[in-house]
Parts: structure tokens; sequence; C-alpha cells
């Protein structure tokens, strides 16, 4: 009886209604999980580099020999080994930020 019982002719109109509920309630349920993870930021001290996206967990990336910083105008470039390296668009940023961006990852110019 279960799942045909949405089946038959005059119940079937249940059925979509139904689906529409559980997956709203899923949802609204990832969306509350996820309500911390809300903001985009990049942080650094002496020793690491912090990225974290919209509704993703924080990247760290430690200042090694092996791991390559470039910025440019529009982006946050992240070379790592194992091909775990990320770019971040710096559009939203304010020119602060970017100004501090500037400071410590432009590289001079060589002439």
């Amino acid at each position: 009886m279960g799942f045909s019982f949405y089946l038959t002719a005059d119940r079937g109109r249940y059925l979509i209604p139904v689906l529409y509920v559980i997956s709203g309630s899923l949802y609204a349920f990832l969306a509350y999980k996820q309500s911390g993870r809300n903001t985009e930021y990049i942080t650094w001290d002496d020793e690491k580099l912090i990225v974290a996206r919209l509704h993703q967990k924080p990247k760290t990336y430690h200042f090694t020999p092996e791991v390559n910083i470039h910025l440019s105008n529009y982006h946050l470039i992240i070379k790592a080994p194992k091909a775990t390296g990320d770019m971040v668009e710096l559009k939203g940023f304010t020119e602060e930020d970017l100004d501090l961006l500037r400071e410590k990852f432009a590289k001079p110019a060589v002439a």
C-alpha cells in the first residue's frame, strides 16, 4: 500500500507537493548547518595564509618555499604542491583591503 497509495489517479496530485516539502526542509536544514560559513575572507600572519570561501571550510597555506603566492589586479593566486593551490577573485574587496594585500604579496618589479 505505501508508495502505490500516492500513484493512484486521485492521490497522485499529492506526490509533488510532498516532495517539495521534503526538499524544502532539507534545504532549510543545510542552510542552518552552514550558517557559520557565510563569509569570505583572506587573513595571514607570519607563518600562514588562510582563505575562506562562501560555504566552504577555510584553507590554510603555510609560507614555505613550495608555496608561491602571486597577486594580480583581479586575483590572488596561490600555487601549492599536489595541486592544492587556489585562485581567489578579489571582486568585492575594499580598496583598503587590496592595499593590505599588495603591501604583503605584491612582487617588486624587476628592471
